[in-house]
């Protein structure tokens, strides 16, 4: 057990894996989910606390639905944002940062594009996909037990993790994306491949790949186990942030003598597109086994993929096609400035002229928003996961698949190998 004794850790010192270290919140602003219940003024009174961390930096947001509303939940999430944006005000948090409709989206979506959360920070938020923001060299953690304190003090505990690196070489097929990448890690190595650790990605393909598949991988990382995931900062990264924020930062990198639990290095020509098969999450196939499976679903968004490089090679594939008559195809953005972007590039234009429907920024469908699915109905989507129920009725099932391997299937009404669309140039 923590004792409150324990002296605060000096900065710039080394510890081993499994010792304790307070880290504080370092990154530019942090999230306040808003949407789930009215969860933080209660805690807070519960306690006797008056203020939180830091006002300037929070952000408060209703990152999941924004408006909706479904018969199980106690308090719509339309009343719990309207609570917890009140209480905000009440501690001081300035009105730009309490967002709302029309500025909206997910968290760790927003923090990267908003560059709320910089490379070589600590961002200490609840969602437990916050760990998205390792694809800009951060070191994102979600303790959620303890988040309410770190919205009082701006820190908490962690047990240093062990490391486990993948050097991901040679060149991805055409068609496979970021998010194959990590399912085949999964299928390959198992769910506790890096349990508790931080799974490190490098290589060429890494190297190649954008900041949206690097924060893809990162997001997925919890089902191998990981703590967090990361990939170091390169100029890629650093250009992208120079270019949208003057607040200063000091990137870090694995050290060249860094160690490491384990070294998997992986032929990335091996890697096809993946399907994860219900009810489990850890079920990983190659496509070939799962393809011609009959849907009548289909959903591109969730902290996973509703990025902007999601949602374009959507519009590549539907382009001049349509979505088959028997499939619901649902397009949900991941925040509101990336539905911007995807509106003045033509994407959505694309996407709704082929037949898709888009819905408000967020989580969307992915926790059962929007388009619930009906009983025994078949999705394919590029969600985060596919918990039975997760996404409607307890007898749907819900495969999970890239963007580009769901808007294939959606064309064709069926589980469908997205490279015949995508042929190299």
């Amino acid at each position: 057990m923590l004792k409150k004794s324990w002296p605060k850790q000096p900065d710039n010192q080394k510890y081993p894996p499994g010792d304790y270290v307070q880290v504080r919140n370092t990154s530019r602003s942090v999230f306040m989910t808003s949407d789930l219940g009215v969860n933080m003024p209660a805690a807070f009174k519960k306690r006797g606390w008056d203020k939180i961390w830091d006002p300037q930096k929070a952000l408060v947001a209703p990152e999941h639905a924004g408006a909706w509303w479904r018969p199980i939940d106690k308090v719509s999430q339309r009343e719990s944002h309207r609570q917890n944006a009140e209480w905000a005000r009440q501690m001081g948090v300035p009105e730009e940062n309490i967002l709302d409709l029309g500025r909206i989206g997910i968290d760790h979506h927003m923090s990267v594009e908003g560059a709320w959360v910089t490379p070589g920070s600590f961002y200490l938020c609840g969602d437990n996909h916050t760990i998205s923001v390792g694809g800009v060299g951060a070191f994102g953690f979600a303790p959620s037990a303890s988040n309410n304190f770190i919205m009082r003090f701006g820190w908490t505990w962690l047990r240093v993790p062990g490391s486990v690196k993948f050097i991901i070489k040679g060149k991805l097929k055409k068609g496979v994306m970021g998010r194959d990448v990590l399912e085949y890690i999964l299928k390959e190595y198992g769910p506790t491949v890096a349990l508790n650790k931080v799974a490190e990605y490098a290589g060429p393909i890494i190297d190649q790949m954008s900041i949206d598949s690097r924060c893809t991988m990162c997001c997925l990382s919890v089902f191998i186990g990981a703590k967090t995931g990361i990939v170091n900062p390169d100029k890629k990264v650093l250009d992208w942030y120079k270019a949208r924020t003057d607040y200063p930062f000091e990137p870090l990198a694995s050290d060249p003598d860094a160690q490491y639990a384990a070294i998997y290095e992986i032929d990335g020509a091996k890697i096809e597109p993946m399907v994860v098969v219900p009810p489990h999450r850890s079920t990983v196939k190659n496509i070939a086994e799962v393809e011609g499976t009959p849907i009548t679903n289909a959903f591109i968004g969730s902290c996973a993929s509703g990025r902007d490089e999601g949602l374009a090679v959507a519009a590549k594939i539907m382009k001049g096609r349509k979505v088959n008559s028997k499939v619901v195809f649902n397009i949900t953005p991941g925040s509101s400035a990336s539905m911007t972007r995807a509106t003045e590039s033509g994407v959505l234009e694309t996407l709704l002229k082929a037949g898709a429907f888009v819905c408000a920024p967020g989580c969307g469908m992915c926790p059962g928003f929007y388009t619930p699915l009906a009983e025994n109905e078949v999705c394919i989507g590029s969600s985060t996961t596919n918990v039975p129920g997760r996404m409607g009725a307890e007898s749907a099932k819900v495969y999970l698949g890239s963007p580009a391997t769901v808007a294939a299937s959606a064309i064709e009404g069926k589980i469908t190998d997205p490279r015949k669309y995508l042929q190299e140039e």
